[in-house]
């Protein structure tokens, strides 16, 4: 705890010395310190320890009974446990001092998914929902010494067959390619853990959170939702704290003290007595206001806009008995999705905006989709690997990250480190590409999930909007599951679902303007036509979602105009590296091989990576390093699909008001083909090294407007304008380091503009296949990457030699427990997407996948904990490109 905070804490229990005041106190269920579990199958035949945070596939791994569920076909010889049941045993033992409170309360912050809770014999529950935190009164159920807790969970395969025989909803099954189990959509569960098109299906059952015994007698402190608002040259805060109380109790007498620590070193407290009214226990509310000088905080910023600036709130509450707190860290914005009309001067006149207003100004949203870090969703908070991925994403430049809804609700980690990032989330609630049954337990299960998920995130200043599903509108409106024929009770169920049952609970606890219905959608225009759009694409209103794998990719002419890009995307095959840590034998690796065609869940997944490449790249079928060259080109492929289709919606910023850019998809799931950028284990792909310039603050960005003509634009997402800045275009042939030709251009851009230059480059008088067009910017203060325009297929240009490359490493200097080694890549001639890679070492190159022009063809570091000589480092890196 902070200095200050334990200052506040002498003083406020020095004022409550009249009472007999303490601590409610905890018996951790997830310490081996103070529980035993065990886990047995339905006829005892497997007995085995277990963990708890845990689940039976990660408790059945650690024992022995399955091997590394991600190698092989282990997702297939292993979907034995999903139909089994499983029971969860832990015997504790429990004080006399502890049951000495008058209240003593189990708690599980995570149950996944059906269970029946018994304690000591006596029979808790029936869960069924793995979001909810399940909250039972014990305390007649305990006794002084040895306890004994039994979660039987059911199978989840069966509980979901046997809710969709009577709430069948819309998919029956998931695509055989997936190798997946059915209706998914019939509970309250990881809809990814029943498998997807870029991941495996394992449908485990466990307590995946933390579980505890707590002991009180009067009233705690569970959570609190903290609401501000900016008015004039104040912040307005309003904390509402949610407590759960003494069920006997019918007045509880309270006092709440709220204390926060502001800018030079200022604590402000605020403290307020209340007598109120228990509810049966649970969610008792009560609310103390805070006013805060706007000159006593700064405000928080997304990444590349300013600082992330995080004020400690703790909030205690006090009864004559005991007390108990809650510390969030805040920090201070506005944020609001603004749709108006269009205006009317506008090259775009028709329609609503979409975009994301942060402190007064209109910011681009830039950045990809978030999927669970693991399948199984006791990994999947694992925090080393949480700080890797965002991390990676705030090294190039993302400021917003949608969490996608076919996931979880992320741990709280997760989101404390977006607020120190500047990474904004957009979060989609866990509903995704499928219909959904609205039986009333349904119903009664999802507005406690979505009631207690909103209360207790909300407060993070990175959660920016709530969205309803991922893309059912459209699924519903494009008939994606045969729904025609039910189509009007498919509708009433999505309105009774999303728009009765979530939006008032979303918007109650946020305000207006926090809950998307649908994502893709229409925003506020899918609402005025009923809330299922005639073309919930229609590139005027909402966001979209874009996926075409027969077009060419490479050329932007391909893609519509959008308000806001929430996915977009194109696979590629992980590295070899990465296969080899699931793959077993030396004939997996081949396209024809059946792992390869067991790891591929999107149906034609190779055809249309294939059909891709051999639109701008050649790779002769009989090369003797056919599937190693596959796996690279696309990667190549993904990096310049992605890139094309990022600029081109950056270009269209002023031109139809687009106003943001969230690629499917940055993550994956296990070591197979997929759309993200970075791989199983955290290595980028060819695509996340390309988006820290496609992304980067400042960037010229070229765009063919006609054959051989090409438009030039200047793209500036910075809160100030470029002023005397200069456009360098060298015109260069394949066959040579030294450009042919070198035209420059003064430009200026206005603050957060994508300035389309008056001048053009014509090509029409040369060979276009035998040249290509570098950009570069020289600014003040700017850093900006230079960019590429390669007028033909790279299958067909002219010219290009084979190169000589020699790689020299530099002594390293350390940083932190890295050390950074310094590798420069000398080269004779041209070469297309440079590809290092160092054998065997654990580390990482701060910068790949170039495009050599220069007899410097490359420079960037190497950091790895490891230290070597230069040398052993450069035995070690081995080099790729492209060529024909």
């Amino acid at each position: 705890m902070k200095a200050f905070a334990k200052v506040i804490y002498v003083l406020v229990v020095w004022t409550q010395l009249n009472h007999s005041i303490s601590a409610f106190t905890k018996l951790s269920l997830s310490s081996s310190k103070y529980v035993s579990w065990t886990l047995d199958n339905k006829n005892g035949s497997i007995k085995v320890p277990a963990s708890v945070p845990g689940g039976v596939y990660s408790d059945l791994m650690k024992a022995g009974i399955i091997g590394d569920i991600l190698k092989g076909f282990n997702d297939v010889k292993t979907r034995w446990v999903a139909y089994d049941e499983w029971t969860f045993t832990g015997t504790f033992n429990v004080t006399e001092d502890q049951l000495g409170s008058a209240v003593a309360r189990l708690v599980f912050h995570g149950v996944d998914t059906f269970a029946r809770i018994m304690l000591n014999g006596n029979m808790l529950d029936l869960t069924n929902n793995m979001f909810v935190r399940y909250v039972y009164d014990v305390k007649q159920h305990l006794k002084v010494g040895l306890n004994e807790m039994e979660l039987k969970f059911r199978s989840p395969v069966e509980a979901a067959k046997t809710r969709s025989d009577h709430h069948f909803a819309a998919p029956d099954c998931v695509p055989p390619e997936y190798n997946g189990e059915c209706h998914v959509n019939q509970i309250r569960k990881m809809q990814a853990s029943f498998s997807w098109d870029w991941g495996p299906a394992f449908p485990s059952v466990g307590i995946w959170k933390p579980a505890e015994i707590e002991f009180y007698d009067v009233a705690i402190l569970r959570t609190i939702n903290v609401k501000y608002e900016k008015r004039d040259a104040f912040w307005d805060l309003k904390i509402i704290n949610y407590l759960e109380s003494n069920m006997a109790t019918k007045t509880i007498n309270v006092t709440v003290h709220a204390w926060i620590k502001l800018e030079g070193n200022q604590t402000l407290h605020v403290e307020k007595e209340f007598n109120v009214e228990s509810k049966d226990g649970l969610y008792t509310e009560v609310v103390i206001d805070m006013k805060i000088s706007e000159n006593d905080v700064r405000l928080w910023w997304p990444n590349g806009y300013g600082d992330q600036p995080l004020y400690d709130l703790f909030v205690a509450v006090y009864t004559v008995k005991d007390y108990s707190q809650v510390h969030k860290r805040i920090g201070f914005r506005t944020v609001k999705l603004v749709q108006t009309p269009v205006a009317a001067n506008s090259s775009a006149s028709q329609g609503l905006t979409f975009y994301f207003e942060v402190n007064g100004y209109p910011l681009f949203m830039k950045g990809s989709n978030w999927i669970p870090q693991h399948v199984l969703p006791e990994y999947s908070y694992e925090k080393s690997r949480t700080k890797q991925l965002l991390k990676a994403a705030v090294d190039v430049h993302m400021n917003m990250l949608r969490v996608w809804g076919g996931g979880l609700y992320e741990s709280e980690y997760f989101y404390e480190l977006c607020d120190e990032y500047g990474i904004m989330i957009w979060q989609d609630l866990p509903f995704a590409c499928s219909m959904y049954p609205v039986d009333s337990d349904f119903l009664d299960t999802v507005r406690l999930e979505v009631t207690q998920k909103v209360i207790d995130l909300q407060s993070h200043p990175s959660i920016v909007l709530w969205a309803g599903n991922n893309e059912n509108e459209a699924a519903l409106r494009g008939n994606w599951y045969s729904t025609n024929s039910d189509f009007n009770k498919y509708k009433a169920e999505y309105i009774q679902l999303y728009v009765t049952t979530i939006k008032p609970i979303v918007e109650t606890l946020l305000g207006p303007n926090s809950y998307l219905v649908s994502s893709p959608g229409n925003g506020l225009e899918s609402e005025a036509e009923g809330y299922i759009a005639l073309n919930p694409y229609d590139p005027h209103f909402g966001d979209t979602h874009y996926y075409n794998y027969v077009a060419d990719n490479w050329d932007e002419s391909t893609f519509p105009l959008t308000r806001f890009a929430s996915e977009y995307g194109f696979q590629s095959l992980p590295s070899l590296s990465t296969m080899k840590k699931a793959a077993e034998k030396p004939e997996d690796f081949s396209l024809d091989s059946e792992y390869s065609k067991h790891r591929q869940h999107s149906p034609n997944g190779y055809t249309f990576i294939k059909v891709q490449m051999d639109k701008r790249l050649h790779l002769d079928k009989n090369d003797t390093s056919y599937f190693e060259k596959f796996v690279f080109y696309s990667q190549i492929s993904q990096a310049m699909v992605i890139k094309t289709q990022t600029e081109f919606y950056r270009q269209s910023r002023d031109k139809w008001h687009t106003m943001g850019a969230l690629y499917w998809q940055l993550n994956d799931i296990w070591q197979a083909p997929s759309w993200s950028g970075i791989e199983y284990g955290g290595k980028w792909k060819m695509l996340h090294y390309f988006a820290k310039r496609f992304f980067a603050p400042v960037l010229v960005s070229p765009a063919q407007v006609s054959p051989g003509v090409v438009a030039v634009y200047l793209l500036n997402d910075r809160l100030v304008p470029i002023i005397n800045a200069t456009i360098i275009v060298d015109v260069y042939r394949w066959d040579s380091l030294t450009p042919i030709m070198t035209r420059t251009f003064q430009a200026d851009a206005p603050a957060l503009s994508a300035s389309r230059l008056k001048d053009e480059i014509n090509l029409w008088k040369n060979n276009t296949s035998s040249i290509f067009i570098k950009f570069s910017l020289r600014a003040e203060e700017i850093d900006s990457p230079v960019n590429y325009f390669f007028p033909k297929p790279l299958k067909s240009i002219e010219g290009l030699q084979k190169p000589q490359i020699s790689i020299y490493v530099r002594k390293p200097k350390k940083v932190g427990r890295e050390y950074r080694y310094k590798v420069v890549a000398r080269v004779d001639a041209v070469v297309l997407f440079l590809w290092l890679e160092a054998e065997n070492i654990t580390g990482y190159f701060e910068d790949n996948g170039f495009i050599a022009t220069t007899p410097v063809g490359a420079q960037t570091y190497f950091r790895t904990k490891t230290q070597m000589k230069p040398e052993e480092l450069r035995q070690k890196i081995t080099y790729q490109y492209y060529f024909h």
